[in-house]
């Protein structure tokens, strides 16, 4: 049996998905031995040629271990996909954990004993290089095969609005919910569908006009999942969400669905406004884009498609030469 030549650690099952299991994947097709999990193995563990991959090791057991594993000279690359050290608190359970100074204070130092970093974006890059300078900007991308595959979208004139998420956008509904809500009110044929966690009842909708799937077993489950018209990324202007990538756009651009999203950080930098959708500056612009996509069917496919090619420049086999240098050196 041939030396595990890489060991993802994970810390979560989503993050998990896009920053561990899917670069590992890809670099099995390109013949090297990957494993991934939550629990390392002993052959890991023992096996000094072994490169460890860490997701955000923060937690005092999975502290220690990684510490033993730098004092042993494993190779360790440290991966993190958020400004941690600026979380909201309007995320109540995420700010607490990561604001205890016990964690922070892991998150450097298992920072500065890896020999290298993998984050999502430059503004992340720039928040972690005072630990480590060695830092690899890997971009956060999609399977290859969602480029090509159809979304199951309602045929029956309703419009669906949808959004898919983790726990840490409060603060961004509680900004966006307004406008958004308003479009509801003057489209009755509109619905919007949220993945993951339930932010349309902060708009205080009746409820059938909210469809809401918990989060289900996989990504690659969630991403079947997606069945929007309209995809909608509301994004409040705050530190924490500076260091955010456009994942939940380019997720809905690689489908064919044209997304509507805040003028901010990663959107900016990612959406081509009035190409592959809307950059909204104000709270009118919710109304007003969204409108216009909902009443237009040729735009949406319009737009969608533009999305879909922007979006095949960010597929998995794309990106992972960068993988391949940040993990190996």
């Amino acid at each position: 049996m041939a030396d595990i030549e890489v060991f993802g650690w994970q810390s979560d099952h989503s993050g998990g998905y896009y920053r561990i299991q899917l670069p590992l994947q890809a670099l099995a097709m390109r013949g090297r031995v990957t494993v991934s999990g939550f629990y390392m193995p002993d052959l890991v563990r023992d096996n000094p040629k072994t490169v460890i991959v860490g997701q955000r090791i923060c937690d005092p057991h999975a502290t220690r271990v990684w510490q033993s594993l730098a004092a042993e000279d494993h190779r360790l690359v440290f991966e993190i996909d958020d400004d941690l050290w600026n979380t909201d608190p309007s995320s109540a359970s995420v700010h607490k954990y990561f604001a205890d100074e016990e964690i922070q204070a892991n998150l450097r130092r298992n920072i500065e004993v890896a020999a290298a970093v993998t984050v999502t974006t430059e503004p992340l890059a720039d928040r972690v290089r005072p630990w480590n300078p060695n830092v690899h900007v890997v971009p956060n991308a999609v399977p290859d095969w969602l480029v090509n595959r159809q979304p199951q979208q309602r045929g029956d004139g309703t419009i669906t609005l949808g959004w898919g998420g983790s726990p840490t956008h409060q603060m961004d509904w509680e900004r966006h919910g307004g406008p958004i809500h308003r479009f509801l009110d003057l489209h009755s044929q509109a619905e919007i569908h949220c993945i993951g966690n339930n932010y349309a009842r902060v708009m205080g909708l009746p409820q059938e006009r909210i469809r809401f799937t918990p989060w289900v077993a996989n990504v690659e489950t969630y991403l079947h999942t997606i069945d929007y018209h309209i995809g909608i990324a509301p994004l409040q202007e705050h530190i924490f969400n500076r260091s955010k990538s456009a994942l939940k756009v380019i997720e809905c651009g690689a489908l064919g669905i044209p997304v509507v999203a805040s003028d901010v950080g990663p959107y900016r930098d990612y959406v081509q406004d009035g190409i592959t959708g809307y950059l909204v500056r104000g709270d009118r612009e919710w109304v007003r884009y969204l409108s216009a996509l909902a009443n237009d069917s040729d735009m949406r496919v319009a737009m969608g498609e533009a999305a879909r090619a922007r979006a095949a420049q960010q597929t998995i086999s794309c990106l992972t030469p960068l993988w391949e240098k940040a993990i190996f050196g």
